[in-house]
């Protein structure tokens, strides 16, 4: 927030319908010191009025007369007070206490007496110049008082929404904290050096501090250029040469903040290609618009970053990408490989764990033997794309980012034959357990699946990635899903539960109060005092206490 510097100058409008008048008016304030500037002179209330609405006409002062055709001088103070703040000053032509009281009550900081004496006029300007300065000093220190606020704020958000990436398992109980941040949509992005680890031969420790800081460098100035009105922006440090950034527009704007988020990546792209020695590659989640997601988002985009085995580095990558990506490697891969995936999804039917791992052994022969490194890469990867497809149609599966993950994982091995084929078929068989389980559940009620495991495990962590893997589906999908269904977010729902539990031990037994916070799932007593008190008006003992003196007071 811009903090306004002094020396500056009072801007004045005149308004009065005597041509003389207003001109002898402007004069005499123009011959006051350069303290003075009329910036505009009308003939009518009417007038005046409309050039601030066209031309949004900033002013300090108002000298205006009272008795005008059309819009008379308090009108105009009261409907300009209604759009914007200054001082006014009216001039009548004739004494009248009950009228100047009307005028003080309307706005008014001062008054003038027709015929208009040059020197009084001129005391009562310097007194209406210490008004306005002493109001504006009040209000820079405000506004800087405000900023330092803002700045504190921000600082302590970025520090909590880097534990958020550093900790990709924290329960919903520590994550309270993202109710503040504004209501809205969200996109977060994550920014990585590519091929960083075999970079590091190449530069001194001292130097990869310095580079360090020329990424964060020109990631800022990017930031920076960012519309302040409409984008709130937050950046911090990741692993090595990595940055997160969190991006935020006001609720219907998130046609532009997808598009932003592309064009903001590419350039952050080519500056990082152009002043440094590096590239870069730069992931996109999807919008969302709880924060709560973040952990899972975070998993997300870090999934995205090793599909650069595919598509190579310096590149931007979205969901859209990644589907691109599946359609390649499908149109890319030889017709006998393809042959062979098929007939392994197509076993997967017969849930027959011995053919499964036969026609597994098969595929991975051939593979084995193929010549070119990138072809082995994209054979094996067409396997995991196929069976997590065949997942999502037979279970209607959501969650396939820690599966796909897993696959990435895998293609680091693929020197061993005899090791590969266990680690597939084990990979193999958590799809299996899957099958099994959905096959188990005809028409699950997944809202109340959620919501059991979550009354069963109050005491243990809770996150958003666990729940979603109690019904098999993507954590972002599965919160716009229940809170569709139930009309409240999982944060609010895991709370209120936990809370109303803790009342249930409170009211039940004679556990002490941070037993009682352990059991619900709450480490910092204090904390949980405090979510107690905002559910029940009162401290978890004083809420004891009164429903107890209740009782006794019962007649029965």
């Amino acid at each position: 927030m811009g903090v306004r510097k002094l020396p500056r100058r009072i801007k004045t409008i005149i308004v009065d319908d005597e041509a003389r008048l207003r001109r002898g008016v402007e004069r005499l304030v123009q011959t006051n010191g350069d303290s003075w500037e009329v910036v505009g002179s009308f003939s009518s209330g009417d007038e005046c009025l409309n050039a601030f609405q066209k031309e949004g006409l900033l002013f300090d002062l108002l000298i205006t007369d009272v008795k005008m055709p059309g819009m008379d001088g308090l009108t105009l103070i009261k409907k300009l007070k209604q759009l914007t703040s200054f001082h006014a000053m009216v001039i009548s032509g004739f004494d009248d206490f009950q009228f100047l009281q009307t005028a003080i009550r309307e706005g008014a900081s001062d008054y003038l007496i027709k015929p208009i004496d040059r020197d009084d006029f001129k005391i009562q300007l310097e007194e209406m110049k210490s008004k306005i300065i002493s109001q504006w000093n009040d209000t820079e220190h405000i506004e800087e008082i405000e900023f330092k606020a803002s700045q504190v704020t921000h600082v302590k958000q970025l520090q909590l929404l880097s534990e958020i990436t550093w900790n990709h398992d924290i329960d919903l109980s520590q994550l309270e904290w993202t109710k503040d941040f504004p209501d809205g949509s969200y996109r977060l992005i994550f920014i990585s050096v590519d091929n960083l680890y075999s970079r590091t031969k190449s530069f001194e420790k001292e130097d990869w501090k310095a580079w360090r800081f020329a990424l964060d460098n020109i990631c800022k100035e990017m930031e920076d250029n960012l519309d302040s009105s409409t984008f709130t922006s937050w950046r911090w440090s990741g692993d090595d040469l990595s940055f997160w950034l969190l991006l935020h527009v006001q609720e219907n704007e998130e046609k532009l903040l997808g598009k932003i988020c592309v064009t903001f990546s590419e350039n952050i792209k080519i500056n990082i290609q152009k002043y440094t020695p590096f590239t870069s590659s730069i992931a996109i989640s999807e919008e969302f618009n709880e924060l709560t997601l973040l952990t899972s988002l975070r998993e997300e985009l870090l999934m995205y970053m090793q599909f650069r085995l595919l598509l190579g580095g310096n590149k931007v990558i979205t969901s859209e990408e990644i589907e691109k990506l599946k359609a390649g490697i499908k149109a890319n891969k030889s017709q006998e490989i393809e042959n062979q995936v098929n007939k392994i999804i197509f076993t997967l039917d017969s849930k027959d764990s011995d053919k499964i791992k036969v026609e597994i052994s098969v595929l991975l022969k051939m593979i084995k033997i193929l010549n070119n490194p990138e072809e082995i890469e994209k054979s094996f990867h067409l396997l995991g794309f196929q069976i997590i497809n065949y997942l999502i149609k037979h279970t209607q599966e959501k969650d396939t980012i820690s599966l796909m993950n897993e696959v990435f994982v895998l293609t680091k091995k693929i020197g061993n034959l005899s090791e590969l084929t266990n680690e597939v078929y084990d990979w193999i068989k958590k799809i299996l357990l899957i099958l099994e389980s959905k096959n188990e559940e005809q028409n699950p009620d997944q809202i109340g699946i959620a919501k059991k495991w979550i009354l069963t495990h109050l005491d243990q962590n809770i996150t958003i990635q666990n729940i979603a893997n109690q019904v098999y589906m993507n954590p972002t999908y599965f919160c716009k899903y229940f809170k569709t269904q139930t009309g409240e977010t999982v944060l609010d729902f895991v709370t209120r539960i936990r809370i109303e539990k803790a009342r249930d031990l409170l009211l039940s037994t004679n556990l002490k109060i941070y037993d009682i916070s352990e059991r619900v799932g709450y480490s910092d007593t204090k904390y949980f005092s405090k979510l107690f008190k905002k559910q029940y008006g009162e401290t978890p003992s004083k809420y004891k206490d009164k429903m107890m003196l209740d009782q006794r007071k019962l007649p029965f």
